[in-house]
């Protein structure tokens, strides 16, 4: 008996912060009010995240499914929407690496965006957990692609000038170390690239449990701009460049987003209905809420300090 209840004790999940690696947390959402997840905040540094989780992350991604995408798949054109944004980020990084070299972006999805780097003379390389994507780069961009994750990828050593990773880090079950790995693979003074929602917003602030981001059950980590800066410092980064950005979207798209707000089936068909009767998925327009930050960080120091 008293075996059986020790291992009922033992199997209660423990948060531990991803960032400090403190226990300490305070309920912020409870399961389900949000998302489908208990959402906490640390104690000791800010960091806000998804706890407990009834699985892997990552096994939700995974994907070998056997469907084709093509260039009509609504997730297709949705990477490609946000070009008009990427292409501006590329020219800032340039401005860091201007003789250019060898880039990984983690997490590319349709490879939208590698194949516009490769044009402008990046030696390119990705990684995509979804086998579909994987399939779709390679057959349309004929981009090198490794179907998996970064720690499936085998990346040598400081090989790498640029690493890229856009709203991927707060899908992710363990950043830190993803973080570790990227600062292992780039070249000294390499830039890191790192985009993900950011909840010092004021629209955080007004919108609380119904922030467009928040709402997605895939987002774990929830960072501000001091909880993201804090992660890459630690792990011999310094960040050199903090911009918080908007996306360009289709009114469409804007339609979506409202609904996922609004927290209401009902409201959600209904404006798509809307879309689609008035055709707004052509329509275009460009919108910074101030929700999104983008940071560029360079590799400075043989990295992390803390052991986790």
């Amino acid at each position: 008996m008293l075996t059986r209840e020790r291992q009922t004790v033992d199997a209660v999940p423990v948060a531990k912060c991803n960032n400090c690696g403190s226990l300490e947390y305070g309920i912020v959402f409870e399961a389900g009010r949000a998302q489908v997840n208990q959402i906490v905040r640390c104690g000791d540094c800010g960091l806000m995240y998804a706890f407990p989780l009834e699985r892997s992350n990552l096994s939700e991604y995974l994907n070998n499914l056997p469907a084709t995408l093509t260039d009509q798949s609504d997730t297709v054109k949705h990477t490609a929407d946000k070009m008009p944004d990427y292409r501006r980020m590329a020219g800032r990084l340039e401005e860091f690496l201007p003789r250019k070299g060898a880039l990984c972006e983690i997490g590319i999805y349709s490879g939208v965006l590698l194949n516009y780097l490769r044009s402008r003379g990046w030696t390119v390389s990705g990684i995509e957990p979804d086998g579909r994507a994987v399939a779709y780069a390679r057959r349309v961009f004929g981009l090198e692609v490794h179907h998996g994750t970064l720690d499936t990828a085998s990346l040598n050593p400081e090989s790498i000038d640029a690493a890229i990773m856009l709203h991927v880090i707060e899908h992710l079950d363990d950043p830190a170390s993803a973080v570790a790995q990227v600062h292992s693979v780039l070249k000294p003074g390499g830039i890191f690239v790192v985009e993900t929602p950011t909840y010092d917003s004021w629209t955080f602030k007004i919108l609380g449990r119904r922030e467009r981001s928040l709402s997605c059950d895939g987002h774990v980590f929830f960072y501000t701009q001091e909880t993201l800066s804090a992660l890459l410092q630690q792990h011999g980064f310094e960040v050199v460049k903090m911009q918080l950005v908007g996306r360009t979207m289709s009114l469409a798209r804007l339609l979506f987003n409202i609904g996922v707000m609004a927290k209401n089936r009902k409201v959600q068909d209904r404006l798509a209905a809307l879309a689609i009767r008035l055709n707004l998925e052509k329509y275009y327009i460009y919108l910074n809420v101030k929700d999104m930050v983008r940071m560029y960080a360079r590799k400075v120091s043989s990295g992390n300090e803390r052991q986790s």
